[in-house]
């Protein structure tokens, strides 16, 4: 019986650890039983996927849109940027390329993002507020679906993590500025509203306003340097940060959406919108908190009014979309990390001879909601359509060029020197000469489309005339062979 006794204490001793283990565990057994397919490789993800391979094989991070031959814009495409897509590049230089492999990466970003947070947790709070938000984190279904895709949310996460943890230590503040620079070069139209939270928390703050300024900026510039370097033929360019300032003012401007018809739509649906509702709730716990909690407010001002205040940058530019919630990615998982204090304050305020830890208990209940919302009503939307279009091809056409119209990431599957693609979304209009266009020996021999975007009439006529359809894959991704 000694020696269960024994084990009984350790587990009493190291039982946040083994959260923490348990956790970890389970993202990554939970993330490789689906991990190309659920969610499906998506329009987005396919072009940063395809940026990463052509930098892996031709050290240039653009596309290609016929036979190795780039588009010379790529400072233009993507949104998300180097800090993901140059380590993608090596991971597919030392294990191949795949999406597969793609995917592997991600996780590896996903991992990393919680060992971050929870050091970042610990350090302030304790192992008992790590645990918990790694525990919310893993149970959050938006982590998977924004963490398994090749997109910067996610990186740009840690990275706002490890800026925070400097910036708040107030030591270093230059590796501070580099982390800020990384994270929002990894994804602009999330991690760019950090800078003005910034500014205004060190405004507030007024102390060695200039210096701080000067050492976080110093610190910034060092990433957007390297940027210059990798796109340094246009990076000087007027034009480009003409393009660059109108796509992040309004990305859907010429798809007729303006920012104050997206604003009236999503304020009309806010409350309709279960996510929102969710950490509309939780939100109000942390302000009650910070509110109440004289003391906690003191420990972590300059935490509660940067986050706020980047919280609310990232709603308004949410509020300015087409309803991403995507974008509200990093400020959910900022309230996720208050979330287990905040309770703490409000437990020790209205119950201070508590016989129960309510904390415990209402966040125990948070994770097996979220948990069984992740297995049952989360909309991580399943699909292996491009590999299987990509397979069938190789089976049937392996000599073939290939014109693949607005599908990124069947375009990405495609080897270099047979790839003909067009590009046209929101931000992204007509990359790439539709391979419909071009001269009749010099069309492709396969053609890839998706019937749910109707062609015009010209390139039906050219289908007409030169292909048959060979193939429907799921319906809607129709292939066609060259007469």
């Amino acid at each position: 019986m000694t020696w269960l006794m024994n084990v009984y204490s350790q587990i009493r001793r190291k039982w946040l650890w083994i959260c923490l283990a348990f956790a970890i565990l389970f993202m990554n057994v939970f993330s490789l039983a689906n991990l190309t397919n659920k969610p499906g490789v998506w329009y987005d993800e396919g072009i940063n996927i395809e940026l990463a391979r052509n930098f892996a094989e031709f050290g240039k991070l653009d596309l290609i849109t016929e036979p190795l031959t780039f588009t010379g814009y790529g400072a233009l495409i993507g949104s998300t940027g180097y800090p993901v897509t140059l380590p993608l590049a090596l991971f597919f230089k030392i294990f191949g390329f795949g999406f597969a492999q793609a995917r592997i990466y991600m996780l590896l970003w996903m991992n990393l993002a919680l060992f971050a947070a929870f050091l970042f947790v610990k350090k302030r709070w304790g192992t008992g507020a790590a645990a918990a938000a790694v525990l919310l984190f893993v149970t959050f279904p938006p982590f998977y679906g924004n963490g398994r895709s090749v997109m910067g949310e996610i990186p740009g996460f840690v990275f706002m993590l490890w800026f925070l943890d400097w910036f708040l230590s107030g030591k270093k503040l230059w590796l501070a500025g580099i982390f800020l620079g990384l994270a929002v070069i990894s994804k602009p139209s999330i991690f760019v509203f950090l800078i003005p939270a910034t500014a205004i928390l060190l405004a507030l703050n007024r102390k060695d306003f200039i210096k701080k300024v000067f050492q976080l900026g110093a610190g910034s510039l060092i990433p957007f340097v390297v940027w210059v370097g990798i796109y340094a033929d246009h990076a000087f360019s007027r034009n480009t940060w003409l393009n660059l300032k109108d796509h992040f003012a309004n990305p859907y401007k010429e798809a007729g959406f303006s920012s104050a018809m997206n604003i009236k739509n999503n304020l009309l649906a806010f409350f309709q919108t279960p996510t929102l509702v969710y950490f509309l709730l939780l939100f109000v716990i942390i302000a009650a908190a910070g509110f109440l909690g004289r003391e906690f407010f003191r420990r972590n001002r300059f935490f509660l009014i940067l986050a706020g205040f980047y919280g609310l940058f990232s709603l308004f530019y949410f509020l300015k979309s087409l309803g991403y919630l995507r974008y509200l990615i990093a400020a959910q998982l900022l309230i996720l990390i208050f979330l287990e204090p905040s309770l703490r304050v409000l437990e020790n305020r209205f119950l201070p001879n508590k016989k129960i830890h309510l904390t415990a208990v209402i966040l125990s209940l948070l994770i097996l909601f979220q948990l069984g919302y992740l297995f049952t009503r989360a909309k991580l939307f399943y699909s292996s359509r491009e590999e299987r279009v990509f397979q069938y091809v190789e089976r049937n056409f392996p000599e073939s060029t290939v014109g693949v119209i607005n599908i990124p990431p069947i375009a990405s599957l495609i080897p270099p020197d047979k790839r003909f693609q067009t590009i046209s979304s929101y931000g992204l209009r007509g990359v790439g000469e539709n391979p419909l266009l071009r001269e009749e020996n010099r069309l492709p021999g396969v053609i890839i489309l998706d019937s749910r975007e109707p062609l015009e009439d010209k390139y039906v006529d050219i289908l007409k005339r030169f292909y048959g359809l060979v193939a429907a894959i799921d319906g809607d991704t129709l292939i066609y062979k060259k007469n």
